[in-house]
């Protein structure tokens, strides 16, 4: 089961996301904000972040850096109410008005990009 990290400061959104995402067979977790997604990182191993582009304290953008500068290549999608910007750290950006049904789609989309050697955040105990 591939599992995917979400990451929102609206809580009502990113519950939604992450039924939505469990519903379709997939392993969703939220966090609200970057702190906990990084948190999360250490705890536990994902295929994918998707993540919200403008947050209090570390944006998106920030954290799509942060994590890919552990683990290289990691697919990002961040989504977005405001114009997407040009940026090596995201794999897709994700319009929050076209969220639904679109999230489904586009991580359907990363996931089946997902190469081989993309080193996964291991969790050391």
């Amino acid at each position: 089961m591939k599992r995917i990290l979400v990451v929102d400061d609206d809580q009502m959104l990113c519950r939604f996301a992450c039924d939505i995402l469990r519903n379709e067979g997939y392993h969703a977790v939220p966090a609200a904000n970057a702190a906990e997604a990084l948190e999360a990182f250490e705890r536990e191993e994902f295929d994918l972040l998707v993540t919200s582009s403008h947050m209090p304290g570390m944006s998106g953008v920030e954290l799509a850096q942060a994590v890919r500068g552990k683990f290289p290549g990691f697919p990002v999608i961040v989504m977005t109410s405001y114009e997407p910007v040009e940026c090596e750290h995201v794999k897709l950006w994700l319009p929050k008005r076209y969220l639904f049904p679109s999230l489904v789609e586009k991580i359907h989309f990363c996931l089946s990009e997902i190469d081989a050697d993309v080193k996964k955040p291991v969790v050391v105990k």
